[in-house]
């Protein structure tokens, strides 16, 4: 295994301690209690509110991210990205490998012409 993929595996694992997989969002919303200002005035709505967004079964879920969490919740989803990104560039290690091995795999089954040497 190449040096470059070791020190990204490396770093793929670290990032696997701490990441969530999904996206941030935050909204506001209504309270439902038709006594509140919230009710009245779309100005006063409650939050923003931190939510966890993900799919799960071929649905989109949400996960409510008390606020004293937020800064854990960010740093998951930092985690979630560099794991990302850090997958894809091992991808693109390992394709680019595929891709050498199938031509040099090609090159030595192509026929050489009789009384020919192998050039280095």
């Amino acid at each position: 295994m190449r040096k470059q993929q070791r020190q990204l595996i490396t770093r793929l694992l670290r990032a696997t301690e701490t990441m969530v997989q999904g996206g941030l969002s935050e909204t506001s919303r209504r309270c439902g209690n038709s006594g509140c200002i919230c009710y009245r005035d779309p100005k006063h709505l409650h939050g923003p509110h931190l939510y966890i967004t993900y799919r799960e079964d071929g649905k989109s879920r949400s996960l409510y991210v008390p606020p004293e969490h937020a800064e854990n919740a960010r740093q998951a989803q930092r985690a979630w990205a560099e794991f990302w990104e850090i997958g894809c560039a091992l991808s693109k290690l390992n394709r680019e490998g595929l891709q050498k091995q199938w031509q040099q795999e090609k090159q030595a089954r192509k026929p050489r012409a009789a009384g020919s040497t192998p050039h280095d």
